[in-house]
């Protein structure tokens, strides 16, 4: 019978847990059918894929990435491939693939520094970052999350929760580190800029690496409440992750407290919500402790039992990585095909443009040589030469500008400092020329066409006078 109890609220919580969440995805499905601009389809995309992310969906998440991956593609948006390539990067981390989801973050990166998105320079920065914390290269881990933290400013416009999701990576980073002092003064930031309702996973993420803080410092009292909070606060929010590391975590301050008999029912907490959302790093987590928990005991049966589910489950998690990492090769490939694609159509693209000014060249070779004709027809006269001379001059001096443009604007990252600088430099050297060469032609071109007309009126006097004396 207390058994009996004791599984009722985790079967409550499961059944509360699958409703909301499938409420939030019912809801998500529908905002992305109804989106028909491409930023806003993406956006929802990525609210779901999010969504079954953290609901254990990982399936769903890929199916999710690769419509991601389309829609991207097709527009050529350096900004949406950014954000397509994180989440493939976080579709990767679930499925443990660690190779290609750094290698993923990194492309994500590189077209997030394109798209000058300050949001999406942080959310590069900030992946990179807490992939070396997971790996436990906390000096790296460090380096990318400071240059995330440089970018804050910009993020947080488009994102309320990137001081959040920053902050607490940093903290648990100078945990990792040993530096306790560090790491609280950045949990101290993260709950100053968190809010529990706007941010519930955040809030609850964050009331865990408090408590991991201070059992590292040796303030017991304050870690246990912290612990408690989080899982009553994840509970309540039926936020899964938070709720399954503050379980196992506190379950395990309790097995070192020689509380084993409590320790063990939050382990059994702990493995029965990593079962329902098929977090199976979770259940290994879960089940070590439980082993430990039932061995201190004296159940020595349940102990062996929970080791054997540690190793089932480890032996799992390999067999499924490796046909994840064989999926994963055909995302791969698939992206590498978008990639030629689109590589192509740069390469067709260009080849119009050089097409066109080719043409546009040709164009004011011909023009030239008809003002040149024109010039000298008796038909011309002096204001006539003169528009056509200064049009000319216009198209040539145009024409140059653009085609220094594009040069310009990569050697100076498309700066609006130094492309103003760069083209008032060229200005102040064109100008000069522009007025001499217009004055010099102009003066020519009229003298030459006076001279022309000249000796036309010339000829025909002689020709009148000739006939007169006939």
């Amino acid at each position: 019978m207390k058994k009996l109890i004791f599984f009722l609220p985790i079967f409550y919580w499961s059944i509360t847990f699958s409703q909301n969440s499938n409420f939030r995805i019912d809801s998500l499905s529908k905002l992305v059918k109804q989106s028909q601009d491409p930023v806003a389809h993406v956006n929802a995309l990525e609210q779901l894929g999010n969504e079954y992310a953290f609901s254990g969906r990982i399936d769903s998440l890929r199916i999710i990435n690769t419509q991601m991956l389309k829609i991207a593609s097709d527009v050529h948006n350096d900004s949406l491939l950014a954000r397509t390539y994180f989440q493939l990067g976080l579709y990767c981390y679930f499925t443990s693939d660690y190779k290609q989801q750094l290698d993923f973050d990194f492309k994500g990166l590189n077209f997030a520094e394109k798209s000058k998105s300050g949001n999406c320079i942080w959310f590069g920065y900030k992946e990179v970052g807490a992939f070396y914390k997971e790996l436990k290269n906390y000096p790296d881990a460090l380096k990318y999350l400071k240059k995330a933290k440089s970018f804050l400013e910009d993020a947080t416009v488009a994102d309320a929760t990137a001081p959040n999701r920053t902050y607490t990576h940093l903290a648990e980073t100078f945990l990792g580190l040993g530096e306790s002092d560090s790491a609280l003064h950045y949990i101290q930031l993260t709950n100053e800029v968190t809010s529990k309702t706007q941010d519930p996973y955040g809030f609850a993420r964050m009331l865990y690496i408090f408590a991991r803080i201070y059992k590292t410092k040796g303030d017991a009292d304050i870690a246990e409440s912290y612990y408690k909070k989080c899982i009553a606060f994840s509970n309540s929010e039926n936020i899964v992750q938070p709720y399954i590391t503050g379980t196992t975590g506190y379950g395990q301050y309790l097995f070192n407290a020689k509380q084993f008999a409590l320790s063990k029912q939050y382990g059994l907490s702990a493995l029965k919500k990593s079962e329902q959302s098929k977090n199976k790093s979770g259940v290994i987590n879960a089940a070590v402790l439980l082993r430990e928990a039932y061995y201190a005991i004296g159940q020595k049966d349940s102990s062996y039992y929970f080791s054997k589910m540690k190793d089932l489950y480890s032996d799992s998690v390999f067999n499924e990585q490796q046909t994840n990492q064989i999926q994963n090769i055909s995302i791969v490939e698939q992206i590498k095909e978008r990639e030629k694609e689109a590589a192509f159509e740069e390469l067709q693209h260009q080849r119009r443009q050089n097409i066109q000014f080719i043409l546009i060249a040709f164009c004011i070779i011909i023009f030239i040589i008809l003002f040149l004709l024109f010039s000298r027809s008796i038909v011309a006269n002096e204001k006539l030469i003169s528009f056509f001379a200064i049009l000319g001059l216009l198209i040539i001096f145009e024409f140059i500008n653009l085609l220094i443009h594009p040069w310009l604007a990569h050697f100076t990252n498309e700066s609006p400092v130094l492309m103003l600088l760069a083209l008032v430099l060229i200005a102040a050297l064109l100008i000069p020329l522009h007025h001499r060469l217009e004055h010099w032609i102009k003066e020519k071109m009229v003298e030459k066409n006076k001279a022309i007309r000249l000796a036309a009126a010339k000829k025909t006097i002689e020709k009148f006078g000739d006939n007169q004396a006939k």
